[in-house]
């Protein structure tokens, strides 16, 4: 006789409930076993949220009378202020370095939450690969010291919830929100790509001006922290950016900058032109799941060609997963899925056999295996951002079609 409480279960543990479990489990091991944090090389010194500790000693430091701009004698590591002002209004709602593990803390829920209900798993299968995502070591690392990337994607992710479809005042949540988090951390504007995936095309021309006023009103508010904001990344593990192999090879000034974008433009052309890529097409997905997409893919192509920063970027990559679930199916998908999570995976990976199996080296031939790991493993990261932004040229090209039919009629 077949159990009448087997249907119940089996309805109890949904796609969306065991991804949840999964990550509170990895998260769980994460804040319990500081040792397996040492493996994976996520360096903390002990201490919970220091990213978000630096931003409120910037904020404590501007009111104590201090220069933000200079080495900061209240933070940790003594950083300068790197970001907009904008931050320091933490400062004026009463907040402090007393409160870092309220505000850190709260920066990875909302993350947190807002990244499960992005990934919304229909099957078993895709809630292990958002599970691979939400716990691949980059991804740990921006949470265990709760870095301002975090703000951004809460931001960008709370837009993209409201974009159900292209009605204009969803549209606008969207635009205010991204507007917002440029006016943070400045690079988020070039999420705004998304929005050439609104439909009918004189929207969209409203739409994207409407953005890029107010993004460019923004940015010039805060042009001076600009300015201030470009740190040299070290060249190691957990580090992102299409200059990284150009520096290795010795190229310094703008020529890696210049190199990199020629080099990825010309493949992604030729992915693009053979049709290796990710639709965006109206009939790929819902808009959501289309918009989200372009907003990760740019993040992700903007931020690799722009320069070195740290692997916090790659928390975008939640926002590609849904789409590349639902066409898992076409090898274009297939590969940019998989080039993807090699992507997230690697330099954890390597951290965790060398600290397994070797353990600690003098500093020069630490620096050596790094090196040659870099060279094993930029390729792959070359070919997943080469993929992307085919997909970007494919979007482009269908929204200047469009425009073309509208101007013509």
């Amino acid at each position: 006789m077949n159990d009448p409480s087997a249907p119940a279960t089996r309805r109890l543990f949904t796609p969306a409930l065991v991804l949840i479990l999964a990550v509170l489990a990895g998260y769980c091991l994460l804040a319990l076993q500081p040792g397996w944090r040492r493996r994976l090389g996520l360096i903390d010194d002990g201490m919970w949220f220091l990213d978000s500790y630096a931003i409120l000693a910037s904020s404590d430091a501007v009111q104590a009378g201090l220069d933000p701009a200079q080495p900061n004698p209240l933070d940790v590591y003594h950083r300068p202020h790197s970001y907009s002002n904008w931050w320091f209004l933490l400062g004026k709602l009463g907040l402090s370095r007393q409160d870092n593990f309220l505000v850190g803390g709260s920066w990875v829920l909302a993350f947190v939450g807002l990244g499960l209900m992005a990934l919304h798993p229909r099957t078993f299968r895709e809630a292990g690969v958002g599970a691979m995502v939400l716990l691949a070591p980059p991804v740990l690392l921006a949470v265990n010291r709760a870095n301002n990337d975090l703000v951004v994607f809460i931001l960008l992710a709370a837009g993209l919830r409201c974009l159900l479809d292209s009605r204009p005042w969803r549209l606008a949540v969207f635009a205010v929100l991204l507007v917002l988090a440029a006016g943070l951390k400045f690079y988020p504007l070039v999420a705004g790509l998304a929005l050439l995936l609104v439909r009918p095309p004189g929207l969209m021309l409203k739409a994207a001006a409407v953005t890029v006023l107010a993004g460019g009103v923004v940015l010039a508010s805060v042009w001076t922290d600009f300015q201030r904001a470009v740190i040299l990344a070290p060249t190691e593990v957990y580090t992102f950016g299409g200059p990284i192999i150009f520096r290795d090879l010795g190229w310094t000034g703008r020529a890696p900058l210049l190199a990199g974008a020629t080099l990825l433009g010309l493949a992604a052309w030729a992915c693009f032109r053979r049709g290796w890529l990710v639709r965006l097409d109206e009939a790929a997905g819902d808009f959501r799941e289309r918009c989200a997409f372009a907003a990760g893919a740019a993040l992700l192509v903007g931020c690799f060609l722009a320069g070195i920063s740290y692997s916090y970027r790659l928390v975008f990559m939640v926002f590609l997963v849904p789409l590349l679930w639902r066409q898992i199916a076409s090898p274009a998908a297939k590969w940019t899925g998989l080039l993807l999570l090699a992507t997230l995976w690697l330099d954890g990976l390597y951290c965790l056999g060398a600290n397994i199996f070797i353990g600690p080296m003098p500093l020069p031939e630490l620096v050596h295996y790094q090196l040659v790991w870099r060279f094993v493993t930029q390729p792959i990261i070359w070919a997943a951002m080469v993929l992307l932004a085919g997909s970007l040229l494919g979007m482009l090209q269908a929204a200047m079609k469009d425009l073309r039919k509208r101007t013509a009629a």
